[in-house]
């Protein structure tokens, strides 16, 4: 519940309303009334563009930022990263850019090197950061096995919640994106299809 100057939709802070007001309200404007608003959002999405994201799997990343960034609301700021071995922002927190040009940026990266998703994390909490006050969310689309940097779990600080696309149905990858998910309060969804990746962003970013 939040404050909100002027009659309006809500209940009557009468205290609020006689603080404001000097004890004397005289015009609507000067009325405090509360109302539920949703938090605010700083989102970021970690796209994987290591060896082992090629072909179908850069289709699904390019897919994944375009409806991220489609997807954005008043409430909710976005950035945009891509991650083997270092980390390269896309988008960073506050600013924008044409989704068109976001995605043809993840279609010229190649997938090679290898992957160290706990630097791609870092990087994440540095972008989100820049947003004060706002719930810091990570939205991670990759196998989630690193081969590269310190282990992914100790990398969380900073962040609110981290959810997992999983782009492979390798046991061993669904595992560890299950165990990251759970680790930093998120959720896992498998993303090895279109329809999977978008039933999963449509959970996601409700």
């Amino acid at each position: 519940m939040t404050p909100h100057r002027g009659a309006g939709e809500g209940d009557l802070d009468l205290d609020l309303t006689l603080e404001v007001a000097g004890g004397r309200p005289r015009h609507a404007d000067d009325l405090v009334v509360r109302r539920w608003a949703a938090p605010k959002r700083a989102l970021c999405l970690v796209v994987d563009h290591s060896g082992s994201m090629e072909g179908h799997a850069v289709g699904l990343a390019a897919m994944a930022a375009a409806a991220v960034v489609l997807a954005r609301a008043e409430r909710a700021s976005t950035s945009v990263i891509a991650f083997a071995k270092d980390a390269l922002v896309l988008q960073a927190q506050g600013e924008t850019r044409p989704p068109a040009a976001l995605v043809d940026d993840l279609l010229s990266l190649r997938g090679k090197g290898r992957t160290d998703l706990a630097l791609a994390l870092r990087t994440a909490s540095t972008q989100l950061n820049r947003q004060s006050g706002a719930e810091r969310v990570v939205i991670v689309l990759s196998d989630c096995r690193p081969t590269a940097g310190s282990d992914p779990l100790t990398a969380l600080s900073g962040l609110d919640r981290v959810d997992v696309l999983g782009s492979s149905d390798d046991p061993e990858s669904v595992r560890c994106g299950q165990l990251l998910a759970s680790r930093a309060r998120g959720c896992y969804r498998s993303a090895t299809t279109y329809v999977r990746l978008q039933s999963g962003l449509i959970t996601l970013l409700s």
